[in-house]
């Protein structure tokens, strides 16, 4: 009793149309539930013999059901077998022509990387000799170059130690070559 109480005070707590709702529910499930339980109409009785042929009859339809569905699963297993051997077989032949995909493409890139370290070689090696072409002019005028500094310097060294001996007999020109710190 305190339940339902309780059941009702909070339904009062609920709007109007929420209330309905709940109300029409609750009568639905009073009146209709039992009625749709006393609407179960008892079988006739069977005798035992009824119940002996009709379990043999369902007996029977199982056995060629059975048989059907093991006949059936022998047949999808042999096409199973049959598909697994199939794609087997297109595996292999997949693999085949990846392997050869794979060895083309490793070729092309062995040739491309090979014509790649052509070219360096062949850049360098074109670098290298122009420097040494380029160098060799002007290795050439150094050497003319230091060749004739040479002559003007020993030209020079010859000139200097005359005006050393000047400068030992001449004051004047001693000082001057004590200025220039050539004496």
């Amino acid at each position: 009793m305190r339940g339902i109480l309780i059941d009702f005070y909070h339904l009062s707590l609920l709007d109007d149309g929420m209330r309905g709702i709940v109300l029409g529910c609750v009568l639905w499930s009073i009146v209709a539930l039992p009625s749709s339980a006393w609407a179960v109409t008892p079988s006739p009785a069977l005798t035992d013999r009824e119940i002996a042929e009709r379990l043999t009859r369902l007996e029977t339809r199982l056995d060629e059901g059975l048989t059907g569905l093991r006949a059936e699963m022998a047949q999808l297993r042999a096409e199973t077998a049959q598909l697994r051997a199939d794609m087997r077989e297109q595996n292999r032949q997949l693999r085949e022509d990846m392997n050869i995909r794979f060895e083309e493409h490793s070729r092309l890139i062995l040739g491309i990387l090979a014509a790649f370290a052509a070219l360096f070689v062949i850049n360098v090696s074109l670098v290298v000799w122009d420097r040494r072409t380029a160098a060799r002019p002007f290795e050439e005028k150094v050497a003319g170059i230091a060749e004739e500094l040479a002559q003007s310097r020993s030209r020079w060294d010859v000139l200097l130690e005359a005006v050393r001996a000047v400068g030992q007999q001449n004051q004047a020109v001693a000082a001057v070559l004590r200025r220039f710190n050539l004496l």
